[in-house]
Parts: C-alpha cells; structure tokens; sequence
C-alpha cells in the first residue's frame, strides 16, 4: 500500500522499518537518516553520551589510581625486602668476623699454652716470637 506524506510517497513496510529503527535511536545513532537529528533531541543524545564517557572515564580514572596505588605497594614492599636483606647480610658479616676473631682468640691461647721446651730450637724460636707478638698485641710490654 502507498501513502502520499508531505509530497512523498512510500510503502509501508518501509515506514513501519523506520518507525521500528527511529525507536532503536537511544543506543546509536542511524547513519542513514532522511533528517537530522532535532534541537532537543540531539541535545539529549549528546547528554547521554557525554554522561557514559564521564562514567568510563571516572572508571579509567579509578582503574589507573588503583594501578598506581599497587605500584606504590609493591615498590615500598621491594624497599623493605631490601632493607630486611641488607640488615640480614650485616648481621651475618658481623657474626662471620666474631667467629673470626674467637677462632683467632682460641688459636693465640693454644700458642700461649704450648710447652715449647721440648720442641727443635728452630720451632721453639718461632713460637716464642709468636708467644711474644701475642703479648704486645694484648698491649703487654716487656
């Protein structure tokens, strides 16, 4: 069936499609269009749009603070494991130089001890050379 509109005519099945396409116009806009978009109507549009890119921008927004929130986490928790390992590493040194020096203690104290009067008189001068630099060390002067 034809209908005569404002000088135009048409079928109906074709304007029952428009009808149908005009209806579905809330999501995106129609590219083939007879007329543009009216006043209001494009204003409104422009609203709702301009409000959903202000919510995935407020959401891009949050997503990109929460990213660099966790940065800032795992970049101070990389200082700490930092500074709990160079305070682990200082701890075994020190107690790698206190061994050191109670391994030194105790050999100087088998020096000390040590009859020497039954050992060759090469041996028996070097350990009392060494006998002797253990005492100045202690801060013995004789």
């Amino acid at each position: 069936m034809q209908v005569n509109i404002k000088g135009q005519t048409r079928n109906k099945k074709v304007m029952s499609m428009q009808v149908q396409l005009h209806q579905l116009q809330d999501s995106e806009p129609l590219i083939y269009q007879d007329r543009p978009l009216g006043q209001k109507a494009g204003e409104e549009r422009l609203k709702r749009k301009q409000g959903k890119d202000k919510v995935e921008e407020t959401t891009v927004t949050n997503l990109l603070q929460q990213f660099r929130d966790t940065l800032v986490e795992i970049e101070d928790q990389k200082k700490q494991d930092r500074k709990i390992m160079l305070e682990q590493q200082a701890m075994m040194i020190q107690q790698s130089q206190e061994k050191q020096e109670l391994d030194r203690i105790e050999k100087e104290e088998q020096i000390m001890k040590m009859n020497i009067s039954n050992f060759d008189p090469i041996s028996a001068a070097y350990f009392q050379n060494k006998k002797l630099e253990i005492i100045q060390k202690r801060g013995f002067n004789f």
